[in-house]
């Protein structure tokens, strides 16, 4: 029979290792805990600055929107640095803001302009903003291995050669090739920073999901005021970027909607995201958002983007539980009650219902018809292109398989995708192993992502950032939670070695 103060050394002592454990985590995150100590509204601050001088200088005209088109990627640049070391969760809300709202605000500038920009470098505020997380980069890349890391580190390489392979390239120039090697290189850069910083998972999942939840009602509402009133702004960049065939016409209700996005491409896969992230929301505000998202979803009539929501619905409602899907469900038709007829109504239900009619007769559709082409045309001529044209040599190539083998060749191409079977087989074989919403909701992303990549060049901008910070996301749930289960494994092994297996299991609660 152990005495009291043997029992009160061997809790003592079982304590601390419980503690060493739980804390082991923590310990390299110091410096991070104590730059989250930091008062909020110092980071608010500098927010509302940024904002309050871009609105100044838009409001002054032509001389403030010339100024703005160098001050607001600086700024950007500025306020993505002080929010990446004192507030990380801020910093990854400040550069998908950025990415919803710097085509906004470039249109706005050119309109204060008087004329079209065609290549605006307000454009490369986003990029710089990603580009500090570079930093992340810096200090990890000796550990790929321990990390996990090394199916970002082979997209990487394969990106650098295509740039390498650019430069040299006489078609190109060190310019186009650099933007273009950023453009690609970005997305991989920020899904790098949410994998590495895996402990913070929770916190980020959560991040993401206002995110998306404010971003599909707010570009949502604007999509729909975009539909119905076709601004002013709106209307010069369709018809100076001369898009006013493929985007629609310069009238209301004439436009396919990209609301505050840069075409309606990236924005069908912006809201298609949102709407699936939605379904891992408990807000009160999801009901609105979705409503909003999902009329300004169907008004930009990308059909890819149809397609892969549904595929990547289908895909997430067969991965929860019975009991989750009929959740699932019921939401899905109470959403259909709210938005199907408002969609019945003219002047909306004809360019809908004509869209959605394209998608059983592609004899006569046109933008198929092309890609069919380009297809042919690729396996005629570009499928022996094993070294690659470079990056910044090709234009946009409505074929996103193909925009790889143009631009980095089969040499650049194969790691690229490698890397990224890689993680996503890693990410869906281990699906089943953890009930975590949001990593089921990360596989629909990429599920939905799949239909892109046939139709676009989804490895730059806003389609390349969502694959890789889905992905990473969805990797760094599973190692978090891995850990988790790993944690309380060890905890109920020291337990056991102190106390005794009889004992740890009638203190251990019951099992539900």
């Amino acid at each position: 029979m152990p005495t009291f103060g043997g029992a009160a050394f061997l809790c003592i002592s079982s304590a601390l290792k419980i503690s060493r454990k739980l804390l082991e985590p923590l310990q390299k995150m110091q410096v991070s805990k104590k730059n989250d100590t930091f008062p909020i509204s110092e980071a608010w601050f500098i927010i509302s600055l940024f904002i309050f001088v871009s609105v100044i200088l838009l409001t002054v005209g032509a001389i403030g929107s010339k100024l703005l088109s160098i001050i607001f990627p600086l700024g950007a640049f500025i306020v993505a640095w002080y929010l990446y070391f004192r507030y990380p969760f801020l910093y990854i809300g400040f550069v998908w803001w950025l990415m919803f709202l710097t085509p906004f605000v470039r249109r706005l500038a050119d309109f204060r302009t008087g004329s079209f920009t065609d290549s605006n470098p307000l454009l490369i505020a986003p990029t710089l903003a990603i580009l500090v997380a570079a930093h992340t980069m810096y200090f990890n890349l000796s550990k790929s291995r321990e990390q996990g890391t090394i199916p970002f580190v082979l997209a990487m390489a394969s990106v650098m050669y295509g740039y390498c392979v650019g430069l040299l390239n006489p078609s190109s120039t060190p310019l186009k090739a650099t933007l273009a090697c950023l453009g690609w290189l970005t997305p991989i850069l920020f899904g790098y920073h949410l994998y590495v910083n895996w402990r913070r998972y929770p916190e980020y999942s959560q991040v993401i999901k206002k995110i998306f939840l404010w971003g599909s009602l707010i570009v949502g509402i604007y999509g729909v005021y975009q539909y119905v009133v076709a601004p002013e702004w709106d209307k010069l960049w369709l018809v100076g970027s001369k898009m006013d065939g493929s985007a629609g016409r310069p009238v209301a209700y004439g436009m396919r909607v990209w609301s505050t996005l840069n075409s309606p491409g990236p924005f069908a896969d912006m809201m298609a995201t949102s709407l699936l992230v939605l379904f891992s929301s408990r807000s009160p505000l999801t009901i609105p958002s979705a409503v909003a998202g999902g009329l300004s979803f169907l008004f930009s009539a990308v059909r890819t983007g149809w397609l892969g929501w549904v595929g990547g619905l289908i895909f997430y409602l067969f991965s929860l539980k019975s009991k989750q899907q009929m959740r699932l469900i019921s939401t899905l038709l109470f959403l259909f009650v709210l938005i199907i007829p408002l969609t019945t109504i003219e002047p909306f239900s004809t360019n809908i219902t004509t869209r959605l009619n394209t998608l059983g007769d592609l004899e006569n559709d046109n933008s198929a018809q092309v890609r069919r082409m380009i297809y042919e045309g690729f396996f005629n001529y570009g499928i022996y292109n094993f070294i690659g044209d470079g990056l910044g040599v090709n234009g946009t190539v409505d074929a996103g398989v193909l925009s790889f083998i143009l631009d980095l060749g089969w040499i650049g191409t194969l790691p690229y995708l490698g890397s990224l079977l890689l993680g996503g087989t890693i990410l869906f074989i281990n699906l089943k192993k953890y009930s975590d919403l949001f990593i089921n909701i990360s596989c629909a992303v990429l599920v939905k992502s799949l239909a892109f990549f046939l139709a676009a060049r989804a490895t730059a901008g806003i389609h390349g950032v969502l694959i890789w910070t889905f992905l990473s996301m969805g990797l760094a749930g599973q190692r978090y939670l891995s850990y988790q289960q790993s944690v309380s494994n060890d905890v109920a092994g020291i337990l056991e070695s102190d106390f005794g297996k009889d004992q740890v299991a009638t203190s251990l609660p019951p099992e539900k």
